[in-house]
């Protein structure tokens, strides 16, 4: 595999460059940092940014948008970005009602907006972190705060960024993205690693022919390893484990929003046919979807996979992510 790029650098530079000229969303870059703002949703609400590494376009940068984050942020490819330019960020979204923090739950990135945030309150500033944790091969539903964040992150942001835009107080912001997120349950499989962008060789080692449930969006080690197996049979197999870890919690799956998501390299064709088998599955247990979206959102460069993510929803979150908004990455009209 060879991309038409060869420097990772260069390509998330370039990538940016294309970002601020897509004519949907008006986006400004934040000095020389990897880092945009949507500078028109006003100043007299809680501000939300989110950010992560480069690589898993269209997030990060990508969902920056009216009816979402008002700010991102992004390192290199699979990097957090810096602890300067998180802070850049919070400062150029004009944070005068509060900032709430969003990322997935890795090292780098718990490390770097931690820093960040410690910074912004030691000026004053009124700063909450919600670190999303909705894959649930990462970790037992006893270690919940040891889960990695991947697609839920979308439903996280989408759910708070409704809440900021509807006026609701800090407090009541920060709580809702706490319950989105432990209500959010995301669970991959992935059939051919990710290239590296400067070498252009796998980033792990997957025998042809096989699958891997639970892999990570870094090439993590997933839960099982197995032979190929189609659609029809693999998504029954990974939506009883999703329905399992919400029922050990005790969370009542009464309705659900659900995404699809590809990870970089499963066609349209594929996230279609996916997504039929996930309503399919839900039809025959009774549970209404609210919502449902298929594409690529949360990708790991070409990695050959799919994800599903499922939200349990009620009266408070299904108009939250039912509210119209708009970005690069996802948009609901």
């Amino acid at each position: 595999m060879r991309y038409f790029t060869h420097d990772p650098e260069s390509a998330v530079e370039h990538a940016l460059a294309g970002l601020l000229g897509f004519t949907g969303v008006s986006l400004q870059r934040v000095g020389t940092h990897l880092a945009v703002v949507y500078p028109e949703n006003g100043n007299r609400k809680v501000k939300v940014v989110v950010g992560g590494g480069s690589g898993h376009e269209p997030l990060f940068l990508g969902i920056a948008g009216p009816g979402l984050a008002d700010g991102a942020v992004a390192g290199q490819v699979f990097a957090a970005p810096s602890p300067d330019a998180i802070y850049a960020v919070i400062e150029a979204v004009h944070a005068d009602e509060g900032v709430v923090l969003v990322y997935g739950n890795y090292s780098g990135d718990v490390l770097n907006f931690g820093v960040a945030a410690d910074d912004a309150k030691a000026n004053g500033l009124q700063v909450a972190e919600v670190r999303v944790h909705d894959d649930i091969a990462s970790a037992e539903i006893s270690r919940l705060e040891d889960r990695r964040g991947i697609a839920g992150d979308i439903f996280v942001i989408k759910a708070i960024s409704a809440a900021a835009d509807l006026g609701m107080s800090f407090r009541d912001v920060v709580r809702v993205g706490e319950k989105t997120n432990f209500q959010t349950r995301s669970l991959g499989v992935a059939s051919r690693a990710a290239t590296a962008i400067d070498t252009g060789q796998p980033m792990f080692e997957l025998p042809e022919g096989e699958i891997e449930i639970g892999m990570g969006l870094h090439g993590e080690m997933g839960v099982r390893r197995s032979a190929y197996q189609p659609a029809e049979v693999l998504v029954p197999q990974m939506m009883e484990m999703l329905v399992a870890d919400f029922e050990q919690t005790k969370l009542p799956l009464a309705r659900a929003a659900v995404m699809i998501n590809g990870l970089g390299s499963t066609t349209v064709l594929e996230l279609l046919a996916i997504s039929g088998h996930v309503r399919k599955f839900l039809d025959l247990h009774s549970v209404p979807v609210a919502y449902q979206a298929a594409g690529q959102f949360a990708t790991s460069l070409d990695m050959a996979g799919f994800s599903i993510t499922i939200s349990g929803l009620d009266d408070e979150l299904e108009p939250l992510l039912a509210a119209p908004c708009q970005s690069f990455c996802f948009t609901r009209p």
